[in-house]
């Protein structure tokens, strides 16, 4: 027993020890008092990307930048700021057994003892974390800057569309018909299914991301909480978080309620792409703890996942785990943190050609930091 409330469970794989570097199915096995159940999982390798072009404004500015985040996360993460996580947003097991893996500018992460997960023990408040992302205008201008608008959504949001559109014509044999995007942004990926003839809704919180959505796609973003919008969307095939399950302190509750959306449906898909512990981003940052402007930025990400406990996270909302993507900026974060250790970012700004075939290799093995994970609802 956890916290003498849960059963202790445990996720296993069945991989290959060679031919990482394709895509390939695997088993992943969930254990739990003396029980199994398994599931195939289709597992994709990598994605290239100019990673240096995607952060040209980091980059020009990246030691202004670092100043800036470690002062106003150190800021926010006062006590008066903080309130007391007291289980596991995934398992519910006691964070009063979880181990602490890691502090970055006053956060404290820390490993679920049952399911693994990593989180902060002691969390902004809802009402510090929504005036920070309403109002910090550094944070939006990554995502709504004009001029790089129509490279983002070639460079990210296509292939993201891409794999969705081709991931649900492997399960269900024809192409979708409509996509849920909640926590669009500056409305990239909603752009992208349009363009490819798919009926695309977005649910986006942030005022300036909506009206950038508006002025440079003319794409109407929904402003309501998911939660209050959702029957309106009933019956869409597909719902998707492309990196937003780590900023909320309840991440089950959004994929029950993605599962309710489309199980209306004859068939669903609900992806998340999440930040992954295991991961050489992880490692260099739980090194190098004060320069942090991605990843474990505790602002950006008040948690981190292990494959155990994104699969976990949806087998408890009824959606069988059935891919999963990996990829990463694993290289550039180095790169960066090593630029900053030595004060000469010359070993980040011209390696670019090989950050793009080292980050492969990184994906390839599975030492990624980023998991776009995939379900189907459990029939019933």
């Amino acid at each position: 027993m956890i916290g003498n409330t849960l059963n202790k469970m445990e996720w296993k794989r069945q991989m290959p020890m060679s031919r990482l570097d394709t895509v390939a199915t695997e088993k992943w096995i969930r254990e739990e008092n003396g029980c199994s159940e398994s599931f195939d999982v289709q597992i994709f390798p990598g994605k290239k990307t100019d990673l240096l072009g995607l952060k040209k404004n980091i980059v020009d500015s990246i030691q202004s930048k670092q100043e800036y985040y470690k002062r106003t996360r150190e800021q926010i993460y006062q006590p008066e700021n903080l309130e007391k996580v007291d289980n596991c947003p995934v398992c519910g097991a006691s964070a009063g057994l979880a181990s602490t893996k890691a502090n970055i500018y006053g956060a404290e992460y820390a490993s679920c003892s049952n399911c693994t997960h990593v989180y902060v023990l002691k969390r902004p408040t809802k009402t510090a974390i929504e005036g920070f992302y309403l109002n910090d205008v550094t944070y939006a201008a990554t995502y709504t800057d004009k001029a790089s608008a129509e490279s983002r959504l070639n460079t990210i949001a296509v292939p993201w569309r891409e794999w969705t559109v081709q991931l649900f014509e492997s399960i269900y044999g024809r192409r979708p018909k409509s996509v849920l995007d909640v926590g669009s942004g500056a409305g990239h990926f909603v752009e992208a299914c349009r363009r490819d003839g798919i009926k695309a809704e977005g649910i986006e919180l942030s005022e300036s991301s909506r009206a950038f959505a508006k002025e440079i796609w003319n794409i109407e973003l929904d402003g309501r909480d998911f939660f209050e919008a959702a029957e309106d969307y009933q019956g869409y095939e597909i719902v998707t978080f492309w990196g937003l399950l780590e900023h909320t302190p309840n991440p089950s509750k959004i994929l029950e309620t993605a599962n309710s959306i489309i199980s209306e449906s004859n068939s669903g898909l609900v992806i998340s792409k999440v930040p992954r512990w295991d991961s050489l981003s992880a490692a260099i940052q739980r090194i190098k703890t004060d320069t942090i402007l991605r990843h474990l930025d505790p602002m950006g990400h008040i948690m981190c996942f292990t494959d155990e406990s994104a699969a976990e996270l949806y087998y408890k909302n009824d959606l069988m785990p059935t891919a999963a993507w990996y990829y990463g900026m694993d290289v550039y974060e180095t790169f960066m943190q090593i630029g900053a250790e030595i004060d000469d970012y010359n070993v980040l700004t011209k390696t670019g050609a090989i950050q793009l075939d080292l980050q492969q290799l990184i994906d390839d093995v599975r030492f990624s930091d980023g998991l776009t994970l995939a379900g189907i609802p459990k029939r019933k």
